[in-house]
């Protein structure tokens, strides 16, 4: 599931945090599923940690923005 960026910007922080769970959980079951040989899709796990940053990059910013 890859994450837009321009899609992120529009979310509020409360939803980015939801979301930023929701895919760490996802992470947590994809490494499971990695180190117990059922994984078929590897390619997956790099898709979650990309979109992980991009939802951390954006909190950055607005965080940023709401200080300036």
């Amino acid at each position: 599931m890859i994450l837009k960026a321009k899609k992120l910007i529009e979310m509020t922080v409360e939803e980015l945090n939801v979301e930023l769970n929701s895919l760490y959980t996802n992470l947590f079951d994809v490494k499971m599923a990695l180190h117990s040989r059922k994984l078929e899709n590897i390619s997956s796990l790099r898709e979650l940690k990309k979109s992980i940053a991009r939802i951390k990059t954006i909190l950055k910013q607005k965080e940023a923005n709401a200080n300036a």
